[in-house]
């Protein structure tokens, strides 16, 4: 089953036992296996697993000491935690294994890995053994499970006498937390009517490409959605008319509960995208609980994280002007900056759906201030930079925190592969939308580079401020330090005589606020900001973007001049570069070639340029002559395995005609 890469293992044909991990919310530290050599996982019947997870659930909240050691014990039934698909997967293989090495049943129980350690191909953590079926590197037998399904091995793990069961099981298991949210959708008749053929024009026409199994169809307006008339006015409300692409795709698929990961440019409409199915999913599971007496709608139903104070306030702000006029709804936002005590009361009042930055929610979670037991939608907007190195580890341990059993919708405009991989690995059969091309600036802001030397910055920025032809105020201007934006925009409004502010992480909560919805009423010319204000935030009024200070990825520069063209409104973008940002060239070339756009000569013929594409080639080389070297040598075991076969089917054929040869004189002799 495993080739851990410390131990030397041994198969054994006998001698199995039954092992049951643990649910994820119980306590982890200083749990104990006994004699944990071998692991035999088998499918229980629908009742079993139903009256295991019940008993679960009260053994859970009867505990009160959270490092109090648990036994696993052969007789315990096993949870359905490694389920994908609407399937179990049940083994029986038989391992002897170092005594003080227990084999590591979920991937939250295992660490990080440290820098030239394997890394598991599923969630990132440290490769602690190899799958025997794939030769990947895992982590835990969780992990392993979630491989095989990927790569459809699942057939190898499944009991064909108890496939049905397992089924069923699975649906049991799942009924008290997403029945109300399966029959939320149904497809208009329009839509019905729409061939394979046709949907697939209308995906091309706006640019939507879609992964995954049992891909809902396209709406084409809002009222294919069936919305319910106090939501429907709240969306004429807030000007909500005609779908965008990405909404036109995900809006389905989310109100069917299915998990989704969604990449589409800046100020396409994602926030409304994952808002309604939110709503609505958490009104009906509310309307149910209320009429059937059930106490879950008095506890957080969703939760939605992202990265920023202001994008958490931002979208608390848009939740509330969906829900308004539906009962029983109430939001609460759990960000840094602003006193914790309000908040917590907040909690205490009972409501519906949670808006939190990672830091902050996990430390009302250790105060044990808020229970996330019965949360159904899980959200996390910017998932690039939520679960990139800052952030990743607070992340996942929010969703270990969560039930296993839930809706997950991730969005982002940009999704480099290795997050995607990870988050992946966290998404239960999910839906994969894909609007315009990955990582690319949205096509509604007109971008223009120049360059200008390090010292000439300001006097640029002050010409372009000057001229009425490029002027249109409000601005938004990017630096890279919370010092070098007070600085700037003092001297902004000191020599252009113009009302600017400066916006960074330094300044307080108040302040902040004051800053944003000065810049959203027009009371306010120019704000000069770090990259706080570069994600996520509907700055619908502004126009003009300057990247002063360039960031240091091409994947932040696009969020930051999407602040420019919201919704399909048209903006304009301007970035400053120079030989300070000469890791950029290439990715930045790579990224607004295909777009045809003029960029400045001293770019395209930079030395720099050109030794990063040099590096490139022979990096690639490099990978090439690796994966020949590697076919060489796959090549060449088979050809000496097939020598060796050939070299004793010869021996074994002399042998043969020899002691035919002797019978033949035998006979000859006799003969005569």
């Amino acid at each position: 089953m495993f080739v851990p890469r410390s131990v030397s293992v041994k198969h054994v044909k006998k001698n199995t036992r039954t092992v049951q991990p643990k649910p994820q919310s119980w306590p982890t530290k200083g749990i104990q296996q006994t004699n944990p050599t071998t692991h035999n996982y088998t499918a229980k019947p629908s009742t079993a697993i139903s009256t295991s997870v019940q008993q679960d659930r009260q053994t859970e909240l009867g505990s009160d000491e959270p490092g109090s050691a648990i036994e696993i014990d052969s007789s315990t039934s096993l949870k359905d935690d490694f389920s994908n698909d609407g399937y179990e997967q049940s083994s029986s293989v038989s391992k002897e294994e170092d005594e003080d090495e227990p084999i590591v049943s979920f991937s939250k129980n295992q660490r990080w890995p440290e820098e030239g350690e394997p890394v598991c191909v599923m969630c990132g953590r440290y490769g602690e053994y190899i799958c025997d079926q794939t030769d990947s590197d895992v982590c835990s037998l969780e992990c392993k499970a979630k491989h095989l399904t990927l790569v459809h091995h699942q057939k190898q793990y499944l009991d064909p006498d108890q496939s049905s069961s397992t089924e069923e099981s699975r649906a049991t298991v799942q009924v008290n937390s997403l029945s109300e949210t399966q029959n939320l959708y149904k497809e208009h008749v329009t839509l019905s009517q729409l061939s394979n053929e046709q949907v697939e024009e209308v995906r091309k026409q706006l640019g939507i490409t879609v992964r995954g199994t049992d891909v809902p169809k396209p709406i084409l307006e809002f009222f294919h959605c069936g919305f319910n008339d106090t939501v429907s006015a709240n969306m004429s409300v807030v000007k909500y008319d005609t779908p965008t692409a990405v909404q036109m795709q995900v809006l389905p698929a989310g109100m069917m509960g299915r998990d989704v990961m969604a990449a589409a440019p800046t100020g396409s409409g994602k926030t409304a995208a994952f808002l309604l199915p939110v709503v609505l999913n958490v009104f009906r599971t509310v309307s149910s609980a209320i009429g059937g007496r059930d106490p879950r709608w008095t506890h957080p139903l969703a939760l939605i994280l992202a990265p920023t104070r202001e994008l958490c306030m931002q979208v608390e702000d848009q939740a509330k002007q969906l829900m308004k006029g539906l009962p029983h709804m109430r939001t609460a936002l759990l960000v840094g900056g602003l006193p914790l005590p309000p908040q917590v009361h907040r909690l205490q009042q009972g409501v519906q759906v949670l808006v939190a930055t990672p830091g902050r929610l996990l430390d009302i979670l250790h105060r044990k201030d808020v229970s996330l037991e019965c949360v159904e939608v899980l959200v996390v907007d910017e998932l690039d930079t939520m679960l990139h190195l800052g952030f990743r580890e607070q992340v996942l341990e929010i969703i270990d925190s969560l039930p296993s059993q839930r809706q997950t919708m991730m969005f982002s405009a940009t999704i480099p592969q290795p997050i995607e991989t990870l988050a992946s690995s966290i998404l239960n059969n999910p839906v994969y939308v894909l609007v315009g091309q990955a990582s690319t600036p949205s096509p509604s802001v007109k971008q223009t580079i120049l360059w200008v030397e390090e010292n000439s910055k300001k006097r640029m920025l002050f010409t372009i401020l000057q001229d009425p032809k490029h002027y249109q105020p409000p601005v938004l201007v990017f630096v890279d330090s919370r010092m070098g934006a007070d600085l700037l925009a003092d001297a902004i409004h000191k020599k252009c005589n113009v009302r600017a502010l400066s916006m960074h992480g330094d300044k307080p909560q108040s302040e902040r606020s004051a800053a944003l919805n000065s810049l959203l009423k027009g009371e306010v010319d120019v704000v000069v900001a770090t990259g706080v204000l570069g994600r996520g935030l509907d700055l619908c009024r502004v126009r003009l973007v300057i990247v002063f200070d360039m960031p240091p990825s091409v994947n932040e520069y696009i969020h930051q001049i999407g602040r420019a063209g919201r919704l399909g409104s048209s903006g304009r973008a301007m970035a400053f570069i120079n030989n300070n940002n000469k890791g950029l060239f290439l990715d930045l070339f790579d990224t607004l070639h295909p777009l045809h756009m003029q960029m400045p000569s001293q770019l395209v013929n930079s030395p720099h340029l050109q030794q990063q594409r040099e590096r490139r080639k022979r990096t690639q080389r490099a990978r090439e002559n690796v994966e020949t070297s590697s076919r060489t040598e796959q090549h060449g075991e088979k050809w000496a395995q097939q020598k060796h076969s050939n070299a004793a089917y010869m021996q074994r054929q002399r042998a043969k005609r020899g002691r035919e040869q002797e019978g033949s004189k035998a006979k000859h002799h006799k003969k005569y």
